[in-house]
């Protein structure tokens, strides 16, 4: 079990649930039991196999998928940070969609192998298979950070962190 100044950590799971739950899920039950409160996904059971909308019996049956996009992405928004299961560096598009949309929101997000479908240069620090995050995570001082914080991605950097401050250049 861990602790700090900011545990329990919270972290929400992303990655292609039709293609690879069995191992997301594999995930989402390590750093549970290391102490994390996972704040999505909140379902083990997906409800039908195969369909490219992933939904959980614990999803409201009577919400449509976007609206279940919604509730997950504020549930991503609320952890401490976000993990993306990518086996082999596949992700998939919703995936891609997520993690947008967090970049934006300036979240702290780590991934476990570097995405081959998503045209973006991340900082080593930021590449972390499961047991390199669980080191992290066990070392007393972690705190989370945004990946274009990294001054070593130099201007790519400034121009992600201008765009998540709404200042947009000429270029």
């Amino acid at each position: 079990m861990i602790s700090s100044s900011i545990h329990p950590l919270s972290v929400g799971i992303i990655g292609s649930f039709k293609q690879h739950y069995p191992k997301i899920y594999g995930v989402v039950r390590a750093l549970h039991e290391l102490g994390l409160q996972v704040t999505t996904p909140k379902g083990s059971h997906i409800l039908e196999e195969g369909i490219d909308f992933v939904r959980f019996d614990t999803d409201f049956p009577s919400y449509d998928d976007p609206t279940i996009q919604s509730i997950t992405l504020h549930r991503l928004l609320e952890a401490n940070f976000v993990y993306v299961v990518a086996p082999r560096g596949y992700i998939g598009r919703t995936t891609c969609y997520e993690i947008g949309r967090l970049f934006h929101a300036c979240m702290p997000v780590y991934f476990s192998a570097p995405p081959k479908d998503l045209p973006i240069t991340l900082p080593e620090s930021h590449i972390l298979p499961l047991n390199q995050l669980i080191l992290k995570i066990e070392n007393q001082d972690f705190v989370p950070s945004w990946p274009f914080l990294d001054t070593d991605l130099g201007f790519l950097a400034e121009l992600e962190r201008e765009i998540a401050l709404g200042k947009y250049r000429k270029i």
